[in-house]
């Protein structure tokens, strides 16, 4: 559960070093730190054995976003809002798996309140790409959403993963 949670912190915190963008916490790290997490999780309870997929495949594609940033591809905006969009499909899979063991550690409110926030960042997220891509016209409006929507999702991100730390050490402790 210890590698699920640093996945996420390589996955939902995107740092960029240099005017390059090259990215601090590379995403395909992540999606092996979460497989690796799967892969004994799935030890513990066979409801995570599918799920280990999608680290595999995710750390596939991200390694692919990758090389194709580096390259420079023409249509990079297409690439990253498809990846971007495989990200949240993939992330949220690996949230609603976080189901299955809630009677494991005995705790119902816990795996709750992980889903309320992983919608809430759902949410923004997607608020955040209709602002960036559709709303070009009204800058004046536009940047001071964006600044709530990116103050609020860095908030709820920051409180997922205090949820997830919180269910590893339920799991630990039963």
């Amino acid at each position: 559960m210890l590698q699920i949670f640093w996945g996420l912190i390589f996955l939902l915190f995107d740092i960029n070093a240099s005017i390059y963008s090259i990215d601090i916490l590379p995403d395909f790290i992540g999606w092996i730190l979460i497989f690796c997490g799967f892969v004994r999780l799935s030890r513990k309870s066979d409801a995570f054995i599918g799920v280990k997929i999608i680290g595999i495949i995710m750390a596939l594609a991200s390694a692919v976003q990758l090389v194709l940033s580096f390259l420079e591809i023409r249509n990079s905006s297409v690439y990253n809002t498809v990846f971007w969009g495989l990200k949240l499909v993939a992330l949220t899979i690996t949230i609603l798996s976080f189901l299955t063991i809630r009677d494991r550690i005995g705790d119902f409110q816990r795996i709750k309140i992980l889903r309320a926030v992983w919608l809430a960042i759902l949410i923004i997220e997607i608020l955040t790409f209709v602002c960036n891509h559709f709303i070009e016209d009204l800058s004046v409006v536009r940047d001071p959403v964006m600044q709530i929507l990116v103050v609020g999702v860095i908030f709820f991100k920051i409180w997922l993963l205090f949820c997830v730390y919180k269910i590893k050490k339920a799991l630990r402790d039963n």
